[in-house]
C-alpha cells in the first residue's frame, strides 16, 4: 500500500510539473513570437523595417492575433508609416482539417495603406520590393489560406510635392474570399468566391464580385465591377496635379466585366461622364497646357454628350494575351458618337462575359 502511494505521489509530482511547464511556455510563447518578429521586422528586410505591439494566442480555436502593424520604408520614420494595421487573425480552418488539409482563415481589421508618390526617391513609397513582401507574408501567415477577410481599411494614394497635396483615398473597404483551396471539392472551373466594396472619395460607393480559381498553375478569374456617380470636383487636386486641369462640376460613374484563363483576357469597360463642366466664368489658367486641356475637354463634352441626358459614355473592349490585349479603339470611338447622336449607352453591367468566352478562343 505504502508502495503505491508513493508511486501515486512520484506520478502526481510528475503531472503537475508538466502541467507547470506548459503553462509557463504558455505565458512566455506569446512574448517570445512577439520578440522574434520584431526582431526579424528590424533587421532583417532589405527597403523596410516593420514593428508589432502585440501578439498574442488563442489556442482553444487554434489562433493567433498581431496587434498594431507597422512598416515604413527604411529612408522614412515610423511616423511615415507605409501599412498599418490594427488587428491580424489567422486562424485554423477547421473545415479543411476534416479534410486533412492544413489551411488557414485570415481577418485583417483596420488595415491602411499609404501609397505615397514623390520625385523625390527617399520619400516615394509605393509598396515596390517584391521579394521582401512574399518574405513578410510568409512570416506573418505561415499557413495557406482558407478564406480571407478585409474589414474597416482604406487605401490612399498621396502627393505631397504639389502646393495642393494629392491624397485619393479608397476607404470602407470591405473584402471577402471563400473556398480558396476548394475545400468544398467543387467541380467548378472557378470554385472560390470574393465579394469586394469600398467608397472612393469618401462619396462614390464602388462594388465587386468574382469568381476565381487560385489552384490552377495559371489563376483563372470571371469578375464584375461598378462604381456610380462620383463627384469629379472631389479629385480637382489629382487631375491639377497629374493633368493639369479641373472639374467645376459632374459624376462619373464606371461599369466592367472582365475574365481570363490560359494568360488570355475578355472584357470591357463603360465610363459614364455626366453633367460635366470644366471651365468656370472666373476660370484662372497657371499654365498654357491646362488652358488647352480644359478648353479640349469643354469642346470633347459639348460635342460628343448626349443631348437629354447630358451624358458622354462610350464602351471600349479588350481581349487577347493577359499581358497586351487588343483594344477595339474604333469600336470605342464609334459607340461614343452613338452615344451623343443616336441612342443613349446603357449605364449598366451587360452581364455578357463569361470565363466560357476565353474557353472557346483556346
Amino acid at each position: 500500500m505504502k508502495n503505491l502511494l508513493h508511486s501515486l505521489s512520484r506520478v502526481s509530482k510528475t503531472v503537475w510539473i508538466i502541467i507547470l511547464l506548459l503553462v509557463g511556455i504558455r505565458i512566455l510563447l506569446p512574448y517570445g513570437c512577439k520578440y522574434a518578429i520584431n526582431w526579424y521586422l528590424g533587421n532583417k528586410m532589405e527597403s523596410y523595417k516593420g514593428h508589432i505591439d502585440d501578439f498574442d494566442l488563442a489556442l482553444y480555436r487554434g489562433a493567433y492575433q498581431i496587434q498594431d502593424l507597422k512598416i515604413w520604408k527604411k529612408t522614412l520614420t515610423p511616423k511615415n508609416s507605409f501599412v498599418e494595421v490594427k488587428n491580424i487573425d489567422l486562424s485554423l480552418a477547421w473545415r479543411a482539417l476534416f479534410k486533412m488539409k492544413l489551411l488557414g482563415d485570415l481577418e485583417i481589421d483596420g488595415a491602411k495603406i499609404d501609397l505615397v508618390d514623390s520625385d523625390n526617391k527617399k520619400k516615394k513609397q509605393l509598396g515596390k520590393g517584391e521579394e521582401d513582401w512574399k518574405t513578410i507574408v510568409g512570416k506573418l501567415v505561415p499557413i495557406e489560406l482558407e478564406s480571407f477577410k478585409m474589414t474597416r481599411s482604406e487605401l490612399h494614394l498621396i502627393n505631397r510635392d504639389f502646393k495642393a497635396p494629392v491624397d485619393v483615398v479608397l476607404d470602407r473597404i470591405e473584402i471577402h474570399a471563400t473556398n480558396i483551396k476548394n475545400t468544398d471539392d467543387s467541380k467548378e472551373v472557378l470554385p472560390s468566391t470574393v465579394t469586394a466594396s469600398a467608397r472612393l472619395m469618401k462619396n462614390a460607393p464602388v462594388h465587386a464580385d468574382a469568381k476565381i480559381n487560385l489552384i490552377s498553375k495559371v489563376p483563372a478569374f470571371e469578375a464584375k465591377l461598378k462604381m456610380d456617380k462620383l463627384d469629379l470636383t472631389k479629385l480637382n487636386d489629382f487631375f491639377l496635379a497629374y493633368g493639369p486641369f479641373t472639374f467645376t462640376s459632374g459624376k462619373f460613374s464606371i461599369y466592367s466585366e472582365v475574365t481570363t484563363k490560359d494568360n488570355k483576357i475578355k472584357g470591357y469597360v463603360k465610363p459614364f461622364f455626366e453633367n460635366i463642366d470644366v471651365i468656370s466664368d472666373q476660370e484662372h489658367f497657371d499654365s498654357a497646357q491646362r488652358f488647352f486641356n480644359e478648353v479640349g475637354l469643354a469642346m470633347a463634352n459639348l460635342i460628343l454628350r448626349n443631348r437629354n441626358n447630358k451624358t458622354v459614355a462610350t464602351k471600349i473592349e479588350f481581349e487577347g494575351a493577359s499581358h497586351g490585349p487588343d483594344v477595339d479603339k474604333w469600336g470605342a470611338v464609334w459607340t461614343s458618337l452613338r452615344n451623343g447622336f443616336v441612342e443613349a449607352l446603357r449605364k449598366t453591367l451587360d452581364n455578357t462575359i463569361s470565363i466560357k468566352d476565353v474557353e472557346r478562343k483556346k
